[in-house]
């Protein structure tokens, strides 16, 4: 019985299964509305999830199209195509990312350059390393953009070199997405240059960024993270961030402070106080003999 419960709960999750549109109805769906508009991307989820021939090769016509929105929305299709649900498995990755690579190389417009950048990071291609880079130092911050979710499921030391120079980048979510893969994403590398590249955003005003780099910084042990989280814990509004940042360093000092926040957020949502409690409890564990 449980069995039968476990796949009318996956059929349930994924709509995809029951759309039958015909693939070129589909392609037509996507190429409607803005760039962000949710039917577009419901058309390309189900795209994702069918992955047959037919779809691959309707998307790398698009590929081909004098439009750039239909360039774009080629590569958005292939990224991720037949990879839309857990447990699934990628298909056509070679052709896929032969053609996503010719795609980086001949482009020109910004947009288009983004979606072929987060592309080639959902199918984690290897071969596109030093497309990626290149992207990097593309003059718009559209294109680098792309180059920081491509390089984000890049392992190379050129891909961390890379996401360092843009975490110093002056658009604030090249420089935001970058911080984050390399404070969260990477927490098993530790070099110099990266932490310092992590401490360098500490002087952040926007709040996000600051969070991502106290969060990476102090999972790696740096004490440059001691007085930025015992600051915050005593600011207003409190976030997440040094919660999670409070528990990775765990400095006894931190405790009282912990505690004293707990009795002022009463009426903090849910989500804070749970993890409010979660960190509390982790220090009063560590206390015990």
């Amino acid at each position: 019985m449980a069995g039968s419960l476990d796949t009318h709960r996956d059929i349930m999750s994924y709509p995809e299964r029951d759309d039958e549109r015909s693939t070129e109805a589909l392609i037509q769906a996507s190429l409607e509305g803005e760039e962000d508009d949710e039917r577009a991307w419901a058309a390309i989820r189900v795209l994702h999830f069918r992955g047959t021939r037919d779809v691959l090769d309707a998307a790398l016509r698009l590929l081909d199209a004098p439009s750039a929105k239909a360039r774009g929305r080629g590569a958005d299709i292939l990224g991720q195509l037949g990879a839309s649900s857990p447990g699934s498995v990628p298909v056509f990755t070679e052709e896929r990312g032969e053609a996503l690579l010719g795609l980086l190389r001949r482009e020109e417009d910004p947009a288009v350059l983004l979606s072929a950048g987060a592309a080639l990071g959902h199918l984690r291609e290897p071969r596109a390393l030093s497309e990626l880079i290149r992207l990097a130092s593309h003059p718009t911050s559209e294109a680098r953009y792309g180059a920081v979710h491509g390089l984000a499921a890049m392992d190379a030391p050129e891909a961390v070199e890379a996401l360092i120079r843009l975490s110093s980048d002056e658009d604030r979510d090249v420089r935001n997405w970058a911080t984050f893969d390399l404070g969260t994403l990477r927490e098993d590398v530790d070099t110099p240059q990266l932490r310092d590249a992590l401490a360098a955003r500490l002087g952040e005003e926007d709040s996000e960024i600051f969070g991502e780099a106290l969060v990476g910084l102090a999972a790696r042990k740096d004490p440059r993270a001691v007085e930025p989280v015992r600051a915050a814990l005593c600011g207003n509004p409190v976030t997440v961030y040094t919660l999670e940042a409070a528990a990775s360093l765990g400095d006894p000092e931190f405790y009282p402070l912990l505690l004293a926040l707990r009795d002022s957020s009463a009426k903090a949502d849910g989500y804070f106080l749970s993890v409010l409690d979660d960190v509390i409890s982790q220090f009063e564990q560590g206390k015990q003999p």
